[in-house]
Formats: C-alpha cells, sequence, structure tokens
C-alpha cells in the first residue's frame, strides 16, 4: 500500500479560541494540539514510506490530515460564508496561494529530475501522472491503475503522493457550495449552523456508507477516490461546526485528547497493509484526531498541546507541508541517483533533505505567496498566478512524455537490431554453451526500457481472466485444423512461457489454446484474493478451465503457476501440504482422461523489478542478483507433479538457466530476463525454446 498525505499549509493554523461550547472570543493564536497532530502525522506517514516495517499503519497519517483539513477549511467557511461570488472566489484564491505555487515548484523540479534520472519505462508512466497531479486528479489516475494486475506490480512514480493533494482540492471546490446552500436555506429559519451541521452530517453518512462499501468490494480502488474520503474530512467540519470546548472540564478534555491521541497510535502500529481501508477501520484514527481537535487542550496543564507542543514538535507541524511534498520525490528518485536500492539507515539521509527542502520551499515559495499584498488585494492575478504554474507543469509533464517516447523508439531500435542479428551467447544461450565465456553476458543487449514492455502477446490480445474472475477468455495460436492440440493453464507464470511455445505450435501445425488467469492459481480450495468477495469467482473460474480444456481432448495440457496467495483458512504450516494435495488432484483430472501433462517448474523472483535493478546500477547491471535459497520459492505445483505416479506427468525446471553457483541473475547472455520482478520476458522466454520445445515433443509423443 503506498500512501502519503496532504499537510495544510502553515497558514492554516486554528485559532487558540475557535468556539467555545458556550461561545466566546476567537483568537488568532495557533494551536499547538494541531501542529502536534500536523507533525505526527506527516512523521507517521515519512516513516512509513521510508521504513514501513517500523510503523506499518503509518499511512494513518494522511487520514489524520484529512481531519484536520476539514475542521480548519469548515472553520473558516463558518466565519466568512462563501454566499456570494466574490466570497467564493476569495475561497479559492485562498487556495491558490497557498496550495499551488509550492506544488509547482515540486512537480517542476520532480519534472527535471524525472527526465534525467528515470529509464524510458519509468519515465513515460512518471510523466502521465505528473500531468494527473498538476490537474488535481492524480486519485483518480491511481484508482485506473487499481484495476490493472500488472500496474500493482510497477514501481510507483515520484507523485504518486499527489493522489490526497487531489482529494483535498477535489473537496475545496466542492465543500463551499455545499456549505453556501446550506446556510442561505439556514438563513431562511435563522438556524445557519444546524442547517450546515445537517448538510455536513449527511454527506459525511453517505460516505461513509460508499467507504465501507467499496473497500470490502474494491479495496484498491477504494483507498484512492474522493467519495470514500469526503466523510473523513467532513468529520472534522462537524468539530467546526459543533465548536471546540476551550473554557472548564479540563481533565475530561485532556483524558479525551490524549484517548484520540492514543488511538492515532494504536492505528499507526496496529493497522498494516492487509487492513481493509479506508472503510469503517479509517474511523479509529479520524475520530482519535477528531477527539485531540475538538478538546482543544492547549489551556490544560497535561494537555495534549502543553506536553507534546515542544519548539521542534511545531517547527514539524510549520514545515509539514513542504514535507509532504519533497519525502515521495527523494525516496523514488535516490537509487536513481545513486545507483543502488536505499534500505535501512542509508535512507537517513533522505530525511535530512526533506526537512531541509521543505523548510526553503516555505520560507521562500510559499510564506512570500501567501503574504503577497498585490496577490491578495487582486482575484484575477492570483489566479493567473496559478493559471500560469499550471501551464508550467503541464508543459514540462508533455515534454517528459516526448523524451519518454523517443527514447523509448531508440532502445527498441537498438535492440531489434541486435535481436536479429543473430548475436552469439545471447538469453540462455549464454548459460547453455559451454563455448561462451560469460553467462551474464559482456554486453548488456536490451535496456530496462525495452526489458519493461516487452511481453507475450497475451497482453495485447486481451487473453486475461483478470479480478473479480467473471470472464470466460481463451485465446488459440496456432492452426484452424491442428493436427494435436496442446492447451496452456495457470496464471501469469504460466502465460509468460508462451512465447517459448508458440513457434512449435505453428511449425508442427498443432494449435495452443490458453486458460490463464491474474493471481488465482487452478486448485480446487478457495483461495485468499485482495477482495474477499472474489474468492468464489475464482474457485468458479477454476472450475470452469479445467472443465473446458478436458472438452477440448488436448494432446498435452502445459501447466505453470505461482502458487503465492495462502489458501483460505488453512494454517501456515499446512499450506504447502495442502496446495500440493489440491495440485494433486488437479494433475489426476488430466491424467484420469488418458492427457499427459508438462509442469513447468516456476521461475526466481528478482525481488525488486529487474528493470529498475538495471536502471539504478547503470554499468553495474551485474550486481543484479539474489540469492538463490531467496529467489527460488517453494512451488506445491512441481512438487505434485514430481510425486506422480500415473506416468503421464512430467516436470521442466528451468531454473538452471537464470542461476548458478547459489546465485540467480536478472541479466542472463546481455538479456533481462524478467519484465516485472519476476514474468520473463518475451525476449528471454524465446531463447529457452530449444529445452522447452524438446520436453513439449518428448511428452506429447510419449
Amino acid at each position: 500500500m503506498t500512501t502519503t498525505s496532504t499537510p495544510v499549509t502553515t497558514a492554516e493554523r486554528a485559532p487558540a479560541t475557535t468556539r467555545a461550547a458556550t461561545g466566546g472570543a476567537r483568537a488568532r493564536a495557533p494551536r499547538r494540539d494541531i501542529q502536534v497532530l500536523r507533525a505526527v502525522a506527516v512523521a507517521a506517514v515519512v516513516v512509513f514510506h521510508l521504513w514501513p516495517s517500523a510503523l506499518p499503519g503509518g499511512y494513518v497519517g494522511v487520514d489524520v490530515f484529512f481531519v484536520v483539513s476539514g475542521f480548519l477549511i469548515t472553520s473558516h467557511l463558518l466565519r466568512t460564508p462563501p454566499t456570494s461570488p466574490r466570497a467564493l472566489g476569495a475561497f479559492w484564491a485562498r487556495r491558490v496561494r497557498r496550495l499551488l505555487p509550492a506544488a509547482g515548484v515540486v512537480l517542476a523540479v520532480t519534472t527535471i529530475a524525472s527526465v534525467a534520472l528515470l529509464p524510458s519505462h519509468l519515465l513515460r508512466p512518471a510523466a502521465r501522472e505528473l500531468l494527473a497531479s498538476t490537474l488535481l486528479v492524480e486519485n483518480w489516475e491511481l484508482a485506473h491503475q487499481a484495476t490493472d494486475y500488472l500496474a500493482a506490480e510497477t514501481t510507483p512514480t515520484p507523485v504518486q503522493h499527489f493522489w490526497s493533494l487531489g482529494v483535498e482540492e477535489q473537496f475545496y471546490l466542492g465543500w463551499p457550495l455545499l456549505l453556501a446552500v446550506a446556510i442561505l436555506v439556514g438563513r431562511r429559519f435563522g438556524r445557519t449552523r444546524l442547517a450546515a451541521g445537517v448538510a455536513i452530517a449527511l454527506v459525511g453518512a453517505v460516505s461513509l456508507a460508499h467507504s465501507a462499501n467499496l473497500t470490502h468490494d474494491d479495496p484498491a480502488r477504494a483507498y484512492f477516490v474522493t467519495p470514500t474520503r469526503v466523510w473523513e474530512l467532513a468529520l472534522g467540519a462537524l468539530v467546526a461546526v459543533v465548536g471546540v470546548r476551550t473554557a472548564g472540564w479540563a481533565r475530561a478534555r485532556a483524558l479525551l485528547a490524549w484517548s484520540g491521541a492514543a488511538a492515532i497510535v494504536v492505528a499507526c502500529l496496529a493497522f498494516d497493509g492487509a487492513t481493509p481501508f479506508p472503510g469503517t477501520a479509517a474511523l479509529l484514527p479520524t475520530l482519535g484526531a477528531a477527539l485531540v481537535v475538538a478538546t482543544a487542550t492547549d489551556d490544560v496543564p497535561g494537555g495534549v498541546g502543553r506536553v507534546l507542543g515542544s519548539r521542534p514538535v511545531v517547527a514539524l507541524g510549520d514545515v509539514s507541508y513542504g514535507v509532504y511534498l519533497w519525502h515521495w520525490p527523494l525516496l523514488v528518485l535516490a537509487p536513481f541517483a545513486v545507483g543502488a536500492a536505499l534500505g535501512g539507515w542509508a535512507r537517513v539521509p533522505l530525511v535530512v533533505l526533506t526537512l531541509l527542502l521543505a523548510a526553503a520551499t516555505t520560507r521562500w515559495v510559499e510564506a512570500p505567496v501567501r503574504r503577497s499584498a498585490r496577490l491578495r488585494a487582486s482575484l484575477p492575478r492570483t489566479f493567473t498566478l496559478g493559471a500560469l504554474t499550471a501551464a508550467v507543469c503541464v508543459g514540462l509533464a508533455c515534454g517528459a512524455g516526448a523524451v519518454a517516447a523517443d527514447r523509448a523508439a531508440g532502445e527498441r531500435a537498438v535492440f531489434e537490431a541486435a535481436r536479429t542479428g543473430e548475436v552469439p551467447c545471447f538469453g540462455a544461450q549464454a548459460v547453455r554453451d559451454p563455448a561462451c565465456p560469460d553467462p551474464v553476458g559482456e554486453a548488456l543487449l536490451m535496456s530496462p526500457g525495452v526489458a519493461a514492455t516487452d511481453r507475450s502477446e497475451l497482453y495485447q490480445d486481451g487473453c486475461w481472466n483478470n479480478a473479480p474472475f467473471t470472464g470466460r477468455r481463451t485465446c488459440t495460436y496456432g492452426s484452424d485444423a491442428p493436427v494435436r492440440r496442446v492447451v496452456l493453464l495457470g496464471n501469469s507464470h504460466a502465460g509468460q512461457w508462451q512465447p517459448a511455445l508458440v513457434d512449435q505450435v505453428q511449425r508442427e501445425g498443432w494449435s495452443l489454446r490458453t486458460y490463464l488467469t491474474s493471481e488465482c492459481y487452478p486448485v480446487d480450495l478457495p483461495i485468499e484474493v485482495p477482495v474477499p468477495a472474489e474468492a468464489p469467482g475464482c474457485a468458479a473460474w477454476t472450475r470452469w478451465a479445467v472443465d473446458d480444456a478436458l472438452a477440448q481432448r488436448p494432446d498435452l495440457v502445459v501447466l505453470a503457476a505461482r502458487t503465492f496467495r495462502p489458501l483460505l483458512d488453512v494454517p501456515d504450516d499446512a499450506q504447502h501440504a495442502r496446495q500440493q494435495e489440491a495440485y494433486s488432484r488437479l494433475l489426476a483430472r488430466f491424467t484420469a482422461a488418458g492427457v499427459p501433462v508438462l509442469v513447468l517448474r516456476d521461475t526466481p523472483n528478482a525481488g525488486d523489478p529487474a528493470p529498475d535493478c538495471v536502471a539504478w546500477q547503470r554499468d553495474g547491471w551485474r550486481e543484479c542478483v539474489q540469492p538463490q535459497d531467496v529467489a527460488v520459492e517453494p512451488d506445491p505445483l512441481a512438487d505434485a507433479a514430481a510425486a506422480d505416479s500415473s506416468g503421464r506427468v512430467s516436470v521442466l525446471d528451468l531454473n538452471r538457466m537464470i542461476c548458478w553457483d547459489g546465485t540467480c541473475h536478472d541479466v542472463v547472455g546481455g538479456a533481462i530476463v524478467y519484465f516485472d520482478h519476476g514474468h520473463l520476458t518475451r525476449t528471454f522466454a524465446r531463447t529457452l525454446q530449444p529445452e522447452v520445445e524438446a520436453a513439449v515433443a518428448e511428452r506429447i509423443r510419449g
């Protein structure tokens, strides 16, 4: 789960006395407890991103910021009701002055750094998301990608964190309109605050219900879309409407405030990537944040603001927006700048650099624009500044996209020249032929950009059955009147073998029919898929695929799968045995029908995406390796095939072409092995044809 936060700028400091329960004057001194919330929230997000295992639920800092934003913005709108075009324009102009210049600087710098550092296969999506971030729709771009299985496996772009800024800005566009209508209606009955409260409560309730439902049905999408997040901002808005307690009840207020802070800490520690989120789980950190805001304990001895509001903490709250903007691009781009993945203590300098850049941006970009008398005095000037900032960032994003396309075309031309020129010792041939001097290859003949897009034709042909597994797609290659029929069955780790199979099929006048799905693997037990409601669809797809494959009366079934998701309701120590038993039953379905089976053992896992590692290492791409005992994962399908006694099942293990001397390599014979972390490139799979074709011929004619 990749998440970031959108802190409110330092100028949005809540007054120390927003509204007492019995009314009262308003002061303009900043509230230390809200600064503490900002500091804690941004620190949680940064720690989560840099050291996720240290704070697995740190992503809830986003939700804390949403509550604070809803409170501050609604407090301002209640003080200055947006009931006229001029008032609405003034509100939006404040948003432009406070958020866009600093964000524009970070987007511009990130674009330039991305062009300088990123390989073409990462620059292309980065350019697309830079454009989406400039237009404040990055959250919808990521929600769209969340439906793409392969997109979920790719390296995040350096502006992915702008999703939460998009949510807030979309909220800022619609929220004053909602309050304007509520206030105008309330004035007719002398109940403006009640009308605003009712409107906010209704919108928040609908959003929370939608969030709970979509988190259950489609959690990846639910995480990013605006309607599932509005209720969190509305919760802070309700606190603004009801008013904070600023007098009396000192002990009770302090206890409630500390309870709220504890709720945030519990969420940071207890939640992780497996927690269904946002949904109802987000109530824990958001209600905690609302309690801290509502109790306003700056005047209470032992209150949150008094105890935690030290100068360094308040200073972090002051620059939290800059920290939000800078920390993620630095984290994503740093490996490409230094030539290696950064982990552990090596990431500490990123924190220091983030703080320095955040302080500089706050002082020399955000504050001067916010305080500019010329801009504050003129709405046209403010909106012109916003338009110019957006135009520059759009231009830079489009330029980055053009650079990416040009690089990709050049890399493809170089690769095609090498591939069609019958370069000796290319790919697996470097391992197969003892005359080849170096199995890794003496030169890198495939660029990272080429490798990242070098996938089998199954992808462009639409042969996959993705979540929610209701599709029944098959693809058939080869002869329309085949002499023999071959079936390829499994998940994406079966699909990666299609390039090694299709030439033989076409040459021999056979046919190859695919039954391929993502994430699922073909067993008769329920699998723990990302969306629990889709588990029955996965099981139904497997039943259909096996039945339909048998109905084809194939001459050979080729099976392969990565068995990486656990079975439902099976203890961890029994998973492998139960999976192997299930695969044995699958094999028995085919062998009982007299169908021979060839099982292709699963390939190693590279850990990091192989093209990214090669891009990081640049001239040191030989360092892109994994220990064999880590990279080669258990394969219960291969184990079941090895244990089969029917005489109709054989296993082909080609990991020796990727791993030797206890090490698995991302580059073999100058070719990059994977287009991501573990799916073979089309090119490398084709260099394994001699072994695959021999095994197919032996099994199909045996």
